[in-house]
């Protein structure tokens, strides 16, 4: 058993790892407190592209399965964190691929499209929030995978360009040049499919 000793929050992710590596089936604790860690980034990545509380909570339980099943294969190559958003991706596309269904954007995060919409009046503007919902949804899903995870993680999420980069294996320069280039393709496709209603700036 697990020194009751040992503090399971105050040791680092490495060790953690180990740890859930060596004690197995026989002490559920290191694996318990893996999930303490990370449950909450994870439901933040299956919210993003399930857009239903219920359906996050359940592909929050089905990434963890799957953590936990390849920590064996956690090289240490990239943090820990970094490594579960992988697998957190990874999975919520392939369910979106298997649905054949759309990612859809909550009302709530409509504040941070304001950006794509042309300068007027406060009220003019809150009216052009609620009726290009729609429309935006239907940008966003056209939008190639690679551009939709940086748009989520940027404009959404409102993560940090040093952290994207981390998750997506790419340099910082990478990832701020990819955020704009799938602006300008949202801005595009909104135009396209607003029949110019929404001009491009």
């Amino acid at each position: 058993m697990l020194n009751d000793l040992i503090s399971l929050e105050e040791i680092s992710d490495d060790a953690l790892v180990a740890l859930c590596l060596e004690q197995g089936s026989k002490d559920d604790r290191p694996v318990e407190e893996l999930f303490r860690r990370y449950q909450n980034v994870v439901w933040r990545v299956c919210y993003s592209f399930l857009r239903n509380s219920e359906d996050a909570e359940d592909m929050t339980q089905e990434i963890f399965l799957r953590v936990y099943r390849s920590l064996a294969s956690f090289e240490g190559r990239s943090s820990l964190k970094t490594w579960i958003y992988r697998i957190a991706i990874n999975t919520c596309q392939n369910e979106i691929r298997r649905r054949k269904r759309r990612p859809q954007l909550a009302e709530t995060d409509m504040q941070t499209v304001a950006e794509y919409l042309p300068s007027t009046t406060t009220t003019e503007r809150e009216w052009q929030k609620r009726h290009l919902q729609g429309q935006l949804t239907m940008a966003f899903s056209q939008l190639r995978p690679d551009e939709f995870d940086i748009l989520t993680l940027r404009d959404v999420e409102e993560r940090p360009y040093t952290e994207i980069a981390e998750m997506l294996s790419i340099n910082l320069s990478a990832a701020k040049m990819r955020a704009k280039r799938a602006r300008e393709s949202l801005k595009l496709h909104l135009y396209q499919l607003s029949g110019g209603e929404f001009a491009l700036s």
